[in-house]
């Protein structure tokens, strides 16, 4: 009956005659290890014994490098220092970085370069590949990227032995040419598909007698089901794994996930969602993953080195924003108006990172209302006083500093942790204790050095709950062969993905890996890799399920062709959108208040008010927009830029040309002026506007950009200057001008880009647009974009004509309108323009009726209308919809 054994999932009754005959058992992973051992345990504790030996079953590798120390001890070969996978990483950095300091070329990603580089070297050591041996070491100066990685694999090696150091491979290596001097035994390798050359020679040498086995026991019944995308696929594996177990309570489930790294967060959300474990129960859930997350990616650690970091030069501006949201810390303002103030200047700067020296500043002098500072920059300014964060040490050495920061900040918190925080945090120590580890592998470290260090440590170590066994298991492919359950769901078994696709390694030479079938080298080794899987699986369980999405990432996809013989179903019966939410969205019961109007603005609230013509814009473009933004002070964080955000930039050139036009002052000097000396005016211009951008502090650009930027800025004016002498004789009479315009009760504050006369003295009023901009966004009801219109009204008499200078490098033009054509591109032929939408067929009638709509606007705001009414494309900067809710199908 399935669920006989609970929770047991390996029978060991085929190994018992192997087990009572003296047999070592080698497996090859840890967890088929640990299943069988606690197999033997019960089937002893059933049988009524107290105490038994312990069986001796292990994973290969672990019982080969066991054997290796056995052989040191004895005196059969030298001792050396086994690194850890971290500390040989470390090392191959070391070699790397030397190497490019003598070469003439730069990695972008040393540390990706480290882990292939450690990987090519373990996999030829297994292999029993000698690159010394003329065969091989030809074979990889042909190709530049195996070239490097001799020369890296020379100094690595001249690291190991100079502190007699030694790898995994190299261990077992030496243990190979002492093995038949070791004690020896009989040997069950189970369930293996695949031994490496070296790991087999070390086996035939220890073993008196060498036994295979691969599990036969079961026999599946298959069956497939399609889904429309990887969602779909991972609910039903959820649903079906509730519905299981609520049935088979006693049933031993397994899920295999064959990209765990991508499916391992959805599915486990998935889970608990199908057994109510996302709320007061979350830790209820009874399903066991394999794997874990990496110590990085847990809060309780993430916080901790996110305050760390806050002792280096800058800080990404993310962490800021994490820190802040932390319980782990002793911030208790941390939600107050002053936090939200600093959070916005630093969004609003653009910049991905602040300097610290900034950020302390800011936390401690921003105000709101009567609060001034925050307990952010009172931490900040006590990291100061530690004047030991400054030096160099050992790794070792670094360990009471660093808890001494976090002591400050009160990490881990006040508040009580769960289980699997506390977990967490004695695993951050345990990782603190092991940089003593480095010190003979790294030396001294300035605490920049350090953190870097502590960044690849945390990354390679996974926290994985302790929590009680379960009957259901999420496991990688590898991790589900050989052992046995009642019911088994392949996720993902998509052909383009299983079997994988060849990964041969950058630094062997592909022809070798080909000829030695190392691992991932080519398509037929992936099939056969594959192949023994499925077959262990079919031999491992009563059903087994295989499932595949039809699409990933909009590209169609087929099921793997090792699921020929399945019956396949669609398994979309409920449809994309998930039911749960479907039932819970028609049972919902809404209530929709019609309130379009906000409460009339009380006079000091008017007072207060502030804006120019993009309060009107505001209204114009949607009334809640005006409202959120100008009386609720709602706005979108800013988003991070490399170099100037647009408005900087557009601010930029603005300046530029109001530099360019004081040193250009009507049309007699432009025409006067030959083409070098424009092309010095210029220059000066740009390069006076970019002498004034801070050189230091959150807005500071770096050199590289300015250079590219004034390279731009000056075709760009030059490309202007072109069009500005295709004009009739003008004088510049004011730049950069503030106006001051009252409608209604709304005062408004305008800086006008430049106004020209004309020979008749009549005003041309020009507005600089470096992006799209229309003579249509200055007709219908609400004008989309009324900045110039509202500077015509300002300056008391109607000027002759408003237009646009669009200024885009090769499409600078005039756009605009009036009673004269005072530039290329200027349209006076008014009827035309309005096109029957309104009766006027003359400039003076159309400025008198867009008075008329700017008034309206000014009264629509002052009295409160708020209704959500965006016109097109108002919502695409806008970054309110969270607040208005326009998208939703429910008015706000």
């Amino acid at each position: 009956m399935p669920g006989q054994n609970s929770q047991q999932f390996y029978q060991l009754n085929p190994l018992i005659p192997f087990i009572e005959s003296g047999f070592t058992l080698l497996t090859p992973n840890f967890r088929l290890a640990r299943r069988i051992k606690a197999a033997w345990d019960n089937l002893q504790q059933e049988r009524g014994a107290a105490v038994w030996e312990p069986l001796p079953v292990y994973p290969l590798e672990s019982w080969l490098l066991q054997r290796w120390r056995d052989s040191v001890c004895l005196g059969l070969g030298p001792d050396r220092v086994l690194l850890a996978e971290g500390q040989a990483l470390e090392l191959w950095q070391r070699a790397i970085e030397r190497e490019q300091a003598r070469g003439q070329y730069r990695l972008l990603q040393d540390s990706a370069a480290a882990s292939l580089a450690h990987q090519a070297r373990e996999r030829l050591l297994r292999w029993q590949v000698n690159l010394s041996a003329p065969r091989f070491s030809s074979a990889f100066e042909l190709d530049e990227d195996c070239a490097a990685f001799l020369a890296w694999n020379e100094g690595f090696e001249q690291y190991l032995q100079a502190d007699s150091l030694a790898t995994g491979g190299d261990c077992v290596t030496q243990l190979l040419g002492c093995a038949e001097e070791l004690p020896q035994g009989p040997l069950l390798l189970m369930d293996f598909d695949d031994i490496p050359p070296l790991f087999q020679a070390c086996v035939d040498g220890l073993a008196t007698r060498l036994e295979y086995r691969v599990g036969e026991g079961l026999e599946a019944r298959c069956s497939g089901s399609r889904y429309s995308d990887r969602r779909a696929e991972l609910a039903a594996v959820a649903s079906w794994a509730q519905d299981l177990s609520r049935r088979e309570p006693l049933a031993r489930i397994g899920i295999v996930l064959s990209d765990m790294d991508g499916d391992r967060f959805a599915l486990e959300y998935l889970l608990r969602r199908a057994f109510d474990c996302l709320g007061d129960n979350y830790n209820s859930l009874p399903v066991n993953f394999s794997t874990g997350i990496t110590l990085d990616r847990a809060p309780v650690v993430r916080d901790a080195m996110a305050v760390l970091r806050l002792t280096l030069r800058s800080v990404a501006v993310s962490d800021v924003t994490r820190l802040l949201q932390s319980r782990f810390l002793d911030l208790p303002d941390r939600k107050s108006p002053v936090a939200i103030k600093l959070l916005r200047r630093l969004y609003d700067s653009g910049r991905e990172r602040v300097e610290v020296a900034d950020l302390r500043y800011l936390a401690s002098q921003l105000q709101a209302g009567e609060q001034q500072g925050l307990s952010l920059g009172r931490h900040l300014m006590s990291m100061t006083r530690l004047r030991e964060l400054g030096e160099s040490r050992l790794p070792s050495g670094w360990l009471d500093p660093l808890c001494a920061v976090l002591d400050s900040w009160g990490w881990p918190g006040a508040g009580p942790l769960d289980s699997l925080e506390h977990q967490q945090v004695q695993l951050w120590y345990a990782a603190l204790e092991q940089l003593a580890a480095y010190d003979e592998v790294v030396g001294r470290l300035s605490l920049e050095a350090l953190l870097g260090l502590m960044d690849r440590l945390l990354s390679s170590q996974v926290s994985q709950p302790q929590t009680a066994d379960s009957a259901i298991q999420v496991l990688g492919p590898l991790e589900a062969a050989g052992l046995e359950f009642d019911h088994l769901w392949l996720c993902g078994m998509q052909g383009s993905r299983w079997p994988a696709p060849p990964r041969p390694s950058p630094f062997i030479p592909v022809a070798l890996q080909r000829e030695l079938q190392m691992p991932h080298a080519t398509a037929e080794r992936e099939w056969a890799y594959a192949e023994g899987l499925m077959r262990q699986y079919l031999h491992g369980t009563r059903e087994l399920h295989a499932s595949y999405a039809c699409q990933l990432d909009a590209i169609p996809e087929l099921p793997s062709a090792l699921l020929a013989g399945f019956p396949m179903i669609d398994g979309d019966e409920q449809g994309p959108v998930d039911s749960d939410w479907q039932q819970a969205c028609q049972g919902r019961a809404v209530e929709i208040i019609g309130q379009e109007w906000a409460p009339v603005p009380a006079e000091k609230e008017l007072e207060a008010l502030q804006g120019g013509s993009a309060l009107l814009e505001d209204q114009s473009q949607c009334p809640f927009r005006a409202f959120a933004r100008r009386r609720l002070h709602a706005e979108p964080l800013g988003e991070a830029v490399p170099g100037m955000s647009a408005a900087d930039r557009g601010s930029l050139m603005h300046r530029a040309l109001h530099l360019l036009f004081q040193a250009i002052p009507d049309s007699d000097t432009l025409a006067a002026t030959s083409q070098d000396g424009e092309a010095e005016l210029v220059r000066r211009a740009v390069m006076t506007a970019l002498e004034e951008l801070p050189r230091s502090g959150p807005s500071a650009v770096s050199p590289a950009w300015i250079e590219l930027e004034g390279a731009r800025l000056e075709t760009l004016l030059s490309q202007w200057l072109a069009v500005e002498r295709q004009r009739e004789a003008f004088r510049v009479a004011a730049t950069e001008e503030d106006l001051y315009l009252r409608l209604e009760a709304l005062e408004l504050r305008l800086r006008v880009d430049r106004i020209d006369r004309l020979p008749d003295g009549s005003a041309l009023i020009i507005d600089y647009k470096s992006g799209a901009c229309s003579l249509g966004d200055w007709l219908g009801e609400r004008p989309a974009k009324p900045q110039l219109l509202l500077y015509g009204v300002a300056g008391g008499e109607t000027p002759a004509a408003l237009g646009f200078a669009r200024l885009r490098i090769d499409d600078c033009a005039f756009i605009g309108a009036g009673e004269i054509a005072a530039a290329p591109g200027i349209r006076t032929d008014i009827a035309g323009l309005v096109r029957g939408g309104w009766e006027i067929d003359s400039w003076q009638a159309l400025n008198v009726r867009w008075r008329g709509q700017l008034q309206d606007l000014a009264r629509e705001f002052l009295a409160g209308e708020a209704r959500v009414d965006p016109q097109v494309g108002a919502c695409t900067w806008c970054g309110l919809q969270a607040l208005c809710r326009v998208n939703s199908g429910v008015p706000a």
